[in-house]
């Protein structure tokens, strides 16, 4: 049941897309992601946008080629997904957000699965 509480919680309002992530979701994912290399040239396009744009993607079920000009290119995106789906980043991600979906109800979660090992 929604309160006042949990709605201001999961409020969207200041998003300019209902796909894209607040602050709190940001700070979450970003420790997951690569930090910028210290070699080559700067990344062109932050992290946060990229992740924003694949979660449009994904969100509306649309096919590459209808990404939006208010995203990095596609071929920026696609090569960012496609990396982190190759060295597993997606999965490693998925199951930690479970298992910390998992102890924020009370259930057994990443600290009880880790000494378990």
């Amino acid at each position: 049941m929604w309160t006042d509480t949990t709605r201001a919680q999961y409020a969207r309002a200041g998003l300019t897309l209902p796909s894209d992530l607040t602050d709190a979701e940001w700070s979450v994912l970003e420790p997951f992601l690569p930090p910028p290399s210290h070699v080559g040239r700067p990344r062109k396009w932050p992290l946060r946008r990229i992740v924003e744009a694949i979660l449009y993607l994904l969100r509306g079920g649309l096919p590459w080629r209808m990404l939006p000009p208010c995203f990095p290119p596609v071929s920026t995106v696609r090569r960012w997904f496609y990396l982190w789906r190759d060295n597993k980043l997606w999965l490693s991600l998925n199951h930690t957000l479970l298992l910390m979906a998992r102890e924020a109800t009370g259930r057994r979660g990443f600290a009880q699965c880790w000494r378990d090992r």
